[in-house]
């Protein structure tokens, strides 16, 4: 499959703090938000081209300066809330044990541990945009304009996904994690060989109301 990629440069006062690339296909079939800034590539780590026979659809708006800020500012909100969340909920936890009150040992870890791999992707994806921003907090003082439209062409060898470089170690790891993703990129690597239009349309439908869900 080609999947499209949007090139872009990221400046600010003036100055270039660097460019990379963004999959604006898939960025649209992910179960959680963070996983969203995984996709952004140094383009010199990926092998990316100009051209496209059947490419992949754009599907990533056409600001894309507004969508890496809001998710930004979205995923800050989402890891203070989830801290906040953990924090409360071992809190009360403990005032139970003190009191002598059963409440469930293993259900209490596995909340904990579920909001804890929440709390994680935030951070990751936090880090991962400050990283591209160049800043630590003033994400509005960040210029981000789009280059051009690129392509690059991946499939799946063993389970791993590749491109002409090799395996991509991110996309592999969303085809195990991510539900949404799965679908979606087996309804694409299919189309090429196996799926008519409207069993596309279904299957694009389908990862939809999953990430909806």
């Amino acid at each position: 499959m080609e999947v499209p990629y949007v090139l872009f440069e990221v400046r600010r006062k003036g100055r270039e703090i660097g460019t990379y690339a963004i999959d604006a296909y898939f960025v649209e079939f992910l179960a959680l938000e963070p996983r969203k800034a995984v996709l952004i590539k140094g383009p010199g780590s990926i092998s990316l081209s100009e051209g496209a026979e059947k490419p992949l659809p754009r599907l990533l708006g056409t600001n894309l300066e507004r969508f890496l800020k809001d998710l930004y500012l979205e995923l800050l909100s989402a890891s203070q809330e989830t801290r906040e969340k953990r924090v409360n909920h071992m809190r009360r936890w403990n005032v139970w044990r003190i009191l002598g009150i059963p409440t469930g040992h293993s259900r209490h870890i596995a909340i904990d541990e579920q909001l804890a791999k929440v709390e994680r992707e935030n951070a990751l994806g936090l880090a991962l945009l400050k990283k591209v921003f160049g800043v630590k907090d003033d994400v509005e003082s960040v210029e981000i304009r789009e280059v051009k439209l690129l392509y690059r062409r991946l499939g799946l060898e063993n389970g791993k996904v590749r491109d002409e470089k090799g395996a991509d170690k991110v996309y592999t790891n969303l085809l195990k994690i991510d539900p949404v993703f799965r679908t979606a990129f087996y309804s694409a690597l299919l189309r090429e060989t196996a799926l008519t239009e409207e069993i596309m349309r279904k299957a694009q439908a389908f990862a939809y109301s999953q990430q909806a869900t």
